[in-house]
């Protein structure tokens, strides 16, 4: 995680771009996105350093699906888990 433009900078330069930026305690949007060039990934991350102390720089997988679950439990131990597309 980044907690600096020029943390998010170094972080894409040493990943190689396409970068994909997202704002950190964050669910999607709040500055999140797809960066090509050092430009690209600066106005990003002051984007997403409006919203939030840190910022996460993967490497871009856009095409893939994200397929998410999420797992609920109450306090007598059943669970239930929910896929989300």
């Amino acid at each position: 995680a980044a907690e600096s433009v020029a943390e998010a900078l170094a972080a894409a330069r040493k990943i190689g771009y396409p970068v994909i930026l997202r704002a950190g305690f964050a669910l999607g949007g709040l500055g999140s996105g797809f960066a090509n060039s050092d430009e690209e990934c600066r106005a990003l991350a002051e984007k997403a350093f409006a919203n939030s102390p840190q910022v996460l720089v993967e490497r871009s997988l856009r095409g893939w699906k994200e397929i998410e679950y999420e797992v609920v439990r109450d306090c007598k131990d059943n669970c239930i888990t929910v896929c989300n597309r």
